[in-house]
């Protein structure tokens, strides 16, 4: 009884980077005060949200010329992604 517990918890040790989330930072070259943050199960999947959420704030913004937005949109980086 004593090896199948210790073969589960070794098993779910071993296993725990199966389950990882990805936490990714984006943020802007232009406007400095842009931190876009997201977590998801896979680091493409995150990558693409957290690039989506910066493009999105400046889509709707109704204050800048069109092509300020495409400046803007365009500036947006991937700065840091974590494996959590």
């Amino acid at each position: 009884m004593k090896k199948l517990l210790g073969i589960v918890v070794l098993g779910l040790l071993l296993s725990g980077n199966a389950y990882a989330d990805w936490l990714v930072i984006v943020k802007n070259e232009i406007d400095k005060n842009v931190f876009i943050k997201r977590t998801k199960s896979t680091e493409e999947n995150a990558i693409n949200l957290a690039l989506e959420g910066c493009h999105v704030l400046y889509r709707h913004r109704e204050d800048i010329t069109n092509q300020e937005k495409l400046n803007l949109k365009s500036a947006c980086y991937v700065d840091k992604i974590i494996e959590q």
